[in-house]
């Protein structure tokens, strides 16, 4: 005896429209814009050449890490090892400022960026001063001895005429970094799951909390909320993942290009669609 899959098909159609529905009356929220590295999918990532194409583009802010090098300054750069996104090898702490200063950073990307180099942090600051906020990722902290010190005694001598933030996965250098900059928002990175009863002892030192986007939902933001936290995404590249991530009510979305949510209906209309695909791959398998 054959089963009628009609009833099923019928369901699963009822069901997408009631979600497509759903989430037509869902309003697209504004939010700040954070370039990922600088415009790292347009330009190699963490060079001057990636902030000034995200100040082009019209970011509110841009992204960045710092490490210390071997003579203890502030290097603009992701891995603790050169190997990726340049044509050295070695450890950022291994190797001097000279030292970095004669890698080609960009060639990896694009032929067209031969000769980019690593930039240091104070090269950064001036660079983009009054022209668009700053983020700030400290990369291991707890693992580089001064680094957050150096980082605040920069800060407070360089005055900047934008406005700057000062992120990291590690709390106890976070709360350093707020005794010792207490006038610069400081912000702790979440890669799992919060456990809400630390947002009250969080919001003493942190006044943003960056998190990964698939950790996210409408009831977490609204707590955080209530503390005076703002909530960043991380990191964001499909267009859907930007409906989504606004609809949430994120304050600021961190992405790699100029990537913005289309005021279509048509686009509003097929996201719950976009975002079904392996679903109906699986059901057609």
């Amino acid at each position: 005896m054959r089963v009628s899959k009609k009833p099923v098909l019928y369901s699963i159609l009822i069901g997408l429209l009631l979600m497509t529905i759903s989430y037509f009356f869902q309003p697209l929220m504004p939010f700040q814009s954070i370039a990922h590295r600088g415009a790292s999918a347009l330009a190699p990532e963490n060079t001057l050449a990636a902030f000034e194409k995200a100040i082009e583009l019209g970011f509110d802010y841009i992204e960045l890490d710092v490490r210390l090098s071997k003579d203890k300054q502030l290097v603009v750069i992701h891995d603790a090892n050169v190997m990726r996104t340049t044509d050295g090898e070695g450890l950022i702490e291994d190797l001097t400022v000279k030292e970095i200063k004669k890698l080609d950073a960009g060639s990896w990307f694009s032929p067209a960026y031969a000769g980019e180099r690593i930039p240091l942090l104070n090269e950064v600051l001036k660079e983009v001063s009054g022209k668009t906020g700053i983020i700030i990722e400290m990369k291991s902290p707890e693992n580089q001895p001064g680094m957050t010190e150096i980082l605040a005694n920069m800060l407070h001598s360089f005055k900047p005429d934008n406005e700057i933030k000062v992120q990291s996965f590690h709390i106890n250098e976070i709360k350093k970094f707020h005794q010792l900059a207490p006038e610069i928002p400081a912000g702790l990175l979440l890669s799992k799951h919060l456990d809400l009863f630390h947002l009250a002892s969080y919001r003493e030192f942190a006044s943003f909390l960056s998190v990964h986007h698939l950790l996210l939902s409408k009831s977490f933001i609204n707590q955080a909320e209530l503390f005076g936290f703002e909530i960043y995404s991380w990191t964001i590249s499909k267009q859907y993942q930007f409906a989504d991530m606004q609809r949430l009510g994120v304050h600021g979305i961190i992405s790699d290009d100029e990537k913005r949510i289309p005021d279509s209906i048509i686009y509003v209309l097929i996201t719950p669609f976009l975002k079904g695909q392996d679903f109906f791959k699986t059901l057609l398998a």
